[in-house]
């Protein structure tokens, strides 16, 4: 079997430690104090962010509501399964 793991970790465990252990707490309060200012400033920007959701969700419905009702205007020439169908085969053929 490969025992690249055991050795790198001998390895690890021969090393000395890059930076002094008293110093790794006050630097992690640090960076989750800087997180937790990033957040406070991200809720100041909320309501813009709400507001540019509902205005793409308006503009949506309302041209959605007019696509629909202007398809539903056009008259279709050619329908599948309608019996009115003036290019369908069948009328062409029989010359109704």
């Amino acid at each position: 079997m490969d025992d690249r793991l055991d050795r790198a970790l001998q390895q690890l465990k021969a090393d000395a430690p890059d930076t002094r252990l008293d110093r790794l707490e006050p630097a992690v309060w640090a960076r989750i104090e800087g997180l937790h200012q990033g957040k406070e400033s991200a809720f100041l920007f909320l309501p813009v962010r709400a507001a540019a959701v509902f205005a793409a969700l308006a503009f949506g419905v309302v041209m959605g509501g007019f696509g629909a009702s202007e398809a539903r205007a056009q008259r279709q020439e050619v329908a599948v399964f309608s019996l009115e169908s003036r290019l369908a085969p069948s009328t062409l053929l029989e010359g109704r």
